[in-house]
C-alpha cells in the first residue's frame, strides 16, 4: 500500500472524528464554556489536517490532543470516575476501559501517519507493517464504537455530577420523615419519580422486586407527589413491608420531578457513593438496566 494512501486513511478518520465531535459538543443545549473551547480546538486542527500544506501539523496536534485526552481520561479514573466527559456524540457512551482503548489506538494511529510522512522513504515491509497495524487499529476502533453504539443511549440533563436535591418525603409508616440530606453517603442508591396508579411505574417495580437480589444492600426510593392514601395503597399492594431496601415516600412538594423537568414517569435517577448524579432514565427501566447503571 502507497505510503501517501495510508497517511491520507489517518488524516481523513481524525479530521471526521473532530469535527463529528466538535459539533455534537456545540449542539448540546448546556453546553458550557469548556465544551465550546475543545469544539473550536477540534475543528482548528481539523482544519490542519485537511490542508496539505499544514497537515504534518495537524497530525503533530492531532497527537499531542489525544495524549492530552487520555491523561485527563487516566485523571478520571484515577481520582474521581464521576467527574463529566466532554467528548461528545456516540464517544461518550464508552465505558472508561473502551474509552482508553480507543483513545490508545487514535495515538498509535497518529504516531503511524506521522512516521509515514516524514519518512521520504520507506521499504515495503515498512509500508506494509504500517499498513497491517492500521487495519488492525481501525478494526478495534470500529468494534469499540459498534459496541457503545449498541448500547442504550444515555440521557443528558445537564445535572450529571450535582448532588441530590435536598427535599422532604413523608415515609410509607404515616409519621417518619427523611430529608434527603439525610441519605448516607458511602453506596449509590436509585430513586424513582412514579404515580401509585401508572402501568409502567407498576410494571418497573414489579421487575425490581424479581430481580431484588442482584442490588443486593443498595436502597431504591420510590417517591411520588400523590397523596399519602395513594401511596399506602401501592405500598400494600406490592407487599413493599417485605423489602427493607426499598424506601417509597410522598415528595409533597413535588420536587424530585420537578427539578428534572420530568417529561414522563416513571422517572428514575441513579445516585452515585457521593450522592451525585450519575444518570436518569425517563420511562420504565428494566431490573438489568438499572443494575448495569449503578455498576457503570
Amino acid at each position: 500500500m502507497k505510503r501517501t494512501v495510508l497517511v491520507d486513511v489517518v488524516v481523513y478518520f481524525f479530521v471526521i472524528l473532530f469535527l463529528y465531535t466538535s459539533l455534537e459538543k456545540l449542539l448540546e443545549p448546556m453546553a458550557g464554556l469548556v465544551a465550546w473551547t475543545l469544539s473550536f480546538i477540534e475543528i482548528g486542527v481539523a482544519t490542519l489536517l485537511f490542508i496539505p500544506a499544514t497537515r504534518l501539523k495537524g497530525l503533530y496536534a492531532s497527537l499531542i490532543l489525544m495524549i492530552l485526552f487520555t491523561c485527563y481520561l487516566i485523571a478520571i479514573l484515577l481520582i474521581d470516575d464521576h467527574l463529566s466527559c466532554t467528548c461528545g456524540g456516540i464517544i461518550e457512551n464508552l465505558s472508561p476501559r473502551q474509552h482508553l482503548i480507543f483513545n490508545t489506538a487514535t495515538i498509535v494511529l497518529a504516531v503511524i501517519a506521522l512516521l509515514n510522512t516524514r519518512k521520504m522513504s520507506s521499504s515495503s515491509r515498512f509500508r506494509w507493517i504500517s499498513a497491517g497495524s492500521i487495519v488492525v487499529l481501525f478494526a478495534s476502533i470500529g468494534w469499540i464504537i459498534l459496541v457503545a453504539a449498541s448500547a442504550p443511549v444515555r440521557i443528558r440533563t445537564g445535572f450529571e455530577g450535582r448532588l441530590i436535591p435536598e427535599f422532604t418525603l413523608l415515609l410509607a409508616d404515616s409519621t417518619t420523615y427523611l430529608n434527603t440530606s439525610d441519605i448516607p453517603t458511602g453506596k449509590p442508591f436509585i430513586m424513582t419519580g412514579f404515580s401509585p396508579y401508572c402501568r409502567h411505574c407498576q410494571a418497573e417495580m414489579g421487575d425490581i422486586i424479581r430481580h431484588i437480589r442482584q442490588f443486593g444492600d443498595t436502597t431504591i426510593y420510590f417517591v411520588t407527589p400523590y397523596s399519602y392514601s395513594d401511596l399506602k395503597k401501592f405500598y400494600v399492594a406490592f407487599q413493599l413491608e417485605k423489602y427493607p431496601t426499598i424506601v417509597t415516600g410522598v415528595d409533597v412538594k413535588n420536587v424530585f420531578l420537578g427539578y428534572f423537568g420530568a417529561p414522563y414517569i416513571p422517572y428514575t435517577a441513579i445516585y452515585d457513593s457521593k450522592k451525585r448524579l450519575k444518570e436518569v432514565i425517563p420511562g420504565q427501566a428494566t431490573a438489568a438496566l438499572l443494575s448495569r447503571g449503578l455498576t457503570d
